[in-house]
């Protein structure tokens, strides 16, 4: 089966962070965007360090473009 790509909008929030850290083990999904308001360019990491060392992208400010792609 193909994964699935995933925006996580909100990203750096309590519910993103935990969305994150179930979404990791999940065998069908692939993480593509993390979006944020006021972190941009910032690692997720910064904002909870369990999640360190995983291959995961930087946060972008959410547009529809991106939206369309998953």
């Amino acid at each position: 089966m193909r994964k699935l790509n995933v925006l996580i909008a909100g990203s750096t929030g309590y519910i993103g962070i935990q969305l994150i850290k179930l979404l990791l083990n999940h065998k069908y999904v692939k993480i593509k965007y993390l979006c944020g308001n006021s972190s941009v360019g910032n690692k997720i990491s910064s904002f909870d360090k369990s999640v360190k060392g995983k291959n995961l992208p930087k946060i972008i400010k959410f547009n529809k473009k991106i939206f369309r792609r998953c």
